[in-house]
């Protein structure tokens, strides 16, 4: 224990130089939250110690869970659920504090299955809010203005402070506080069943529970950082040790590996002196072969000419049985189109001259109906003459105008009439059917007009045709006579080489000089790849003791860093800072509470903190870890145990504060504000009277102060109660 701690020492733990001030509450508003239906508002400005009374059930410390709620959206293990009032849609909770200089708005409103809302907010005001010079509430005020409690509500603006999701915005509340949910309650609040959770534990779990109060389940993690990155620099090491074992191994093949280069050096300049006096063999067999190319290269090429010509003449010949039976097709399709053109113009013959009779014969029937017009009207004009005379003479004949002689005229008139027209209707209608057929004929002739123009023509082509027929038979027989003999002659020799039959083979095949070359070539670059190989096997070793001492000295700094962590581990362990720190703050809890504890028992109680004790073994010379708690009285020293309940309570409430406004000082806040939630049902009536005498006492050292009972006969020992009350339509709040 004491190695740790003088290692420990030599760590500088700074804690915060200056306090700032906590929160302090200003107004509260609640609705449709636990027991609170209806919209009910708490001002906090009109009181600075208060007792908070009322029936058990009634809602008292359903206030408490409202403020926790609003600020950190947590409530003594309440889901969202079960914090909505059964009768309400949704819980709304909106807490205006005053904190730094500054005020501030929360609202978080839980709609029934839909997410929460959390709006946080802060006033534009000129004048402070808290007078931190004297730690106490004091009159907020805007331009010289006192606020109502109206005026909180909405005062000259609210710039939100909201961030873009919920988490974010709890995140910036409790950066803002500088505290977070379990740090405000264990300081802030004496809940129920909680005051007496460090005393009432056994002495060897005292020490964990002040660790847990204090916060410092931190070193458990760093110890676990600690002993992570320990873990992973001996891997490191383990690493290191493995690369300095291959690499002595390497240098230890170092005579082997000189020896070996030595070796292929000689090898390989042996290949290269082969190597070059083939290239020089070489250079003379092709020197005597390139005179005999050149020669045999000039005749096989005339040959070669030659040949290709007549192929080219074959090619030709071979197509022509293809080109003249093409053409005799041709022939015959010509004919045809001939006698086409021919029978066209027999056709254009006929078609002309029913188009010349047709004309004629519509040119008599147009005659003929012009007279039978004129002979219509002119019987019609006589007609209506005899229609319309009156008197005793006809006006067409000049005889007696009976009216037997008027109706017999009439008939004759009308029948001439009728025979006229008939005859006219029938030579129209043969007129309208001449004209049809004189288009069609015409439409003919057109088709028919070029037929004199394709009878020549097609004339002209079988001529031409015949004749190219002609001509390509001719060419044929030639070839057959003179070209396809000289083209087997040519083939022929050109295929048996023997068109230079007098020039001399050389004596080496070039070939096979070429070939031993090649081969001498792979093996001299072969050995050469050899030899480089070696030679970076030797080169490398250089490197490797360079890197050696490298990773030596990497692996000494790995060491060192091990032996670092390793004392790291020793220090954030149980036995290290957490139990400095422990021995730390013990003095301090010890002179608060008995200060406090002076006071709740007229100068009769104190405490003291026993950090080691004996074991029961005598063969044992040293001292176990412990943490018991001594108090005295005018009886002598006994263990917290010995004492009644309501002695108890005294040593837990003391106890209880000190480690509040231990636990907020380590946070860098102040302990502002304190609520009692618990205490004075175990206590005599002295002991009440001198518990409410000590919260008197220390009134000033808090903004505010809140006591929760439902005992009446303490109702007259504040002079501000907060009443609450449960009806019908849910909890109530009345300051009285």
């Amino acid at each position: 224990m004491s190695g740790v701690r003088c290692q420990v020492s030599r760590i500088t733990y700074l804690l915060p130089q200056g306090i700032i001030q906590s929160m302090i509450p200003i107004n509260l508003n609640i609705s449709g939250f636990l027991s609170y239906r209806e919209r009910v508002e708490l001002d906090f400005e009109t009181f600075h110690l208060a007792c908070i009374s009322g029936q058990n059930g009634a809602g008292k410390s359903s206030l408490l869970d409202a403020i926790t709620w609003a600020l950190f959206g947590e409530a003594r293990g309440k889901d969202k659920d079960s914090l909505i009032n059964l009768q309400s849609e949704a819980a709304e909770v909106a807490l205006t504090f005053a904190y730094e200089g500054n005020l501030y708005r929360v609202q978080r409103t839980a709609p029934r299955g839909k997410t929460t809302v959390l709006e946080f907010q802060i006033a534009d005001i000129r004048e402070p809010i808290f007078d931190s010079s004297e730690n106490r509430s004091s009159n907020i005020e805007l331009s010289n203005t006192k606020l109502s409690n109206t005026e909180l509500s909405n005062p000259v603006a609210w710039r939100p402070l909201t961030e873009k999701s919920a988490r974010e915005t709890q995140r910036r509340i409790e950066q803002t506080l500088r505290l977070d949910y379990d740090t405000f309650v264990n300081a802030s609040f004496f809940l129920q069943g909680k005051a007496d959770e460090f005393t009432q534990k056994k002495a060897g779990e005292r020490k964990t529970i002040l660790s847990s109060i204090l916060g410092l389940e931190i070193w458990e993690a760093y110890k676990e950082r600690a002993a992570s990155r320990r873990k992973e620099i001996e891997t490191e090491m383990a690493g290191i040790d493995r690369s300095i074992a291959d690499i002595d191994a390497e240098l230890l093949e170092e005579d082997a590996r000189k020896q070996k280069l030595k070796s292929l050096e000689s090898e390989l300049k042996q290949l290269a002196a082969a190597r070059k006096a083939q290239e020089s063999a070489l250079e003379s067999i092709r020197k005597a072969a390139a005179s005999l190319d050149r020669e045999l290269a000039a005749e096989k090429a005339r040959l070669e000419e030659e040949r290709r010509g007549l192929r080219e003449q074959s090619s030709v010949i071979s197509d022509q049985s293809s080109v003249i039976s093409g053409l005799m097709k041709q022939i015959e399709t010509s004919r045809k189109l001939l006698a086409e053109a021919e029978e066209n113009l027999a056709k254009r013959g006929d078609t002309g001259d029913r188009r010349s009779a047709g004309r004629e014969e519509q040119a008599t029937l147009k005659a003929e109906n012009d007279l039978r017009k004129l002979e219509m009207d002119e019987l019609k004009a006589r007609i209506d003459q005899l229609e319309s005379a009156e008197g005793a003479t006809c006006p067409l004949c000049g005889q007696e105008l009976s009216e037997a002689h008027r109706k017999s005229t009439l008939k004759q008139l009308k029948a001439e009439g009728k025979e006229n027209g008939d005859r006219f209707r029938a030579n129209a209608a043969r007129m309208s059917e001449l004209a049809k057929e004189i288009t069609e004929t015409e439409s003919q002739l057109t088709k028919l007009a070029s037929a004199e123009r394709e009878r020549l023509m097609q004339s002209n082509s079988v001529t031409q045709l015949t004749e190219r027929i002609e001509l390509l038979k001719a060419a044929e027989a030639s070839w057959l006579s003179t070209g396809a003999p000289r083209l087997k002659e040519v083939e022929a020799v050109l295929s048996s080489e023997k068109y230079a039959a007098e020039v001399k083979q050389p004596s080496i095949n070039l070939e096979d000089a070429e070939r031993s070359l090649l081969e001498l070539q792979e093996q001299e670059n072969k050995k050469n790849q050899e030899v480089g190989g070696a030679r970076q096997r030797v080169e490398v070793l250089d490197a490797l003791r360079a890197r050696k001492q490298s990773l030596a000295a990497e692996r000494a700094d790995r060491a060192r860093g091990v032996m670092r962590h390793r004392t790291l581990e020793k220090a954030f362990g149980k036995d290290g800072v957490p139990a400095l720190l422990i021995e730390q703050a013990l003095p301090q809890i010890e002179t608060k509470a008995n200060d406090l504890l002076d006071r709740l028992s007229a100068g009769q109680m104190s405490i003291r903190f026993a950090t080691q004790a004996e074991y029961k073994a005598r063969n044992r010379d040293d001292l176990k870890e412990t943490l018991d708690i001594l108090i005295s009285d005018g009886a002598g020293l006994r263990d917290y145990e010995m004492f009644s309940g309501g002695e108890r309570f005294r040593v837990d409430f003391a106890i209880r504060l000190a480690l509040s406004e231990i636990l907020t000082q380590r946070k860098g806040a102040r302990l502002q504000t304190l609520v009692i939630d618990e205490g004075f049902g175990s206590q005599d009536a002295q002991g009440r009277q001198r518990l409410i005498e000590a919260i008197n006492l220390i009134k000033h050292d808090f903004a505010k102060i809140l006591v929760i009972t439902h005992l009446d006969e303490l109702k007259d020992a504040f002079s501000t109660r907060i009443e609450v009350e449960k009806t019908e339509r849910g909890s109530t709040v009345r300051v009285i």
